[in-house]
């Protein structure tokens, strides 16, 4: 399983970090946004944060560049750490040719190579689930934060623990089967982070003021088939870490349920997805 194990200072405990080493090469295939999406939300996070050409940009897990590349086009500063260098090679190769102001380097999120007081702007984008030490990075986070600087964070559809509006009723059956059949083999989906009701909690803890907002709202296509399809290439992180001949047992499993469930391989599982941001003010 692709872990970044990192010893803290305190020798009772470990931090770890799931890194996205081995899907580096297909991560913007299969999880990035429609161009106009794209600059659909790069347009409402400059508006959002009335950015200026003195605006400082920073980024937990900047990954592939998915929202910082298009705002760091538009000629903005821009900085990130990541711990997958996988995942920051394609970033990089993204840039070239390209004039801009981005920085991306290798780094601890809970441990950040930058002065206090450095950004005006912080985002996380489905992050804090895969960090243990997710109070430790968001510390960070809030310390390399000017005094009232804006703090954007989104979580993701990763809350597969009721259907809302962020899950719709056939990916959560989906979802709910396949931890049922991997729990039956022994090997749980393992928990390595924070819910987002978790960091919500701690921010308002901290007297922090939250707001929701969409950024923007589109339709994606999906067949059961291809959902699948998907698992068995394990696309996903909750495929990582199950051994191949339980592996292969297991997805067995999922399609005999599926084509059970839903009658075909070609049911329509496509719905309405959701960029979703927690704007976090009078934090830092």
């Amino acid at each position: 399983m692709p872990l970044s194990i990192t010893s803290l200072n305190d020798k009772r405990y470990m931090t770890v970090t799931i890194s996205f080493d081995r899907v580096s090469d297909i991560y913007d295939a299969t999880r990035g946004l429609p161009p106009e999406i794209s600059e659909q939300i790069t347009d409402f996070i400059l508006n959002l944060v009335s950015a200026t050409t003195e605006t400082k940009f920073y980024e937990t897990g900047i990954g592939t560049g998915r929202i910082a590349v298009p705002i760091a086009k538009r000629g903005y500063s821009y900085t990130g750490v990541d711990i997958s260098e996988k995942m920051l090679a394609e970033l990089h190769q993204k840039l070239e040719g390209v004039s801009h102001q981005l920085t991306a380097i290798k780094g601890d999120a809970t441990s950040l190579p930058f002065a206090d007081n450095s950004f005006d702007v912080a985002l996380t984008v489905h992050v804090f689930h895969l960090v243990s030490a997710w109070k430790q990075a968001l510390a960070e986070i809030r310390r390399v934060l000017k005094p009232g600087g804006i703090y954007l964070y989104t979580h993701g559809n990763m809350n597969f623990s009721k259907v809302n509006e962020d899950v719709n009723q056939g990916r959560f059956d989906f979802q709910q089967r396949w931890q049922d059949i991997i729990a039956d083999y022994d090997y749980p989906l393992p928990r390595y982070g924070a819910t987002e009701e978790e960091v919500l909690t701690e921010l308002r803890e901290q007297g922090a003021n939250l707001e929701t907002v969409v950024a923007a709202k589109w339709q994606s296509k999906l067949t059961v088939s291809k959902l699948i399809e998907s698992y068995k290439n394990k696309i996903y992180r909750h495929t990582w870490h199950i051994p191949d001949d339980i592996f292969a047992r297991a997805i067995q499993d999922l399609q005999d349920w599926a084509l059970q469930h839903y009658g075909s391989l070609d049911y329509d599982l496509s719905g309405e997805s959701r960029f979703k941001i927690v704007v976090v003010t009078n934090w830092a």
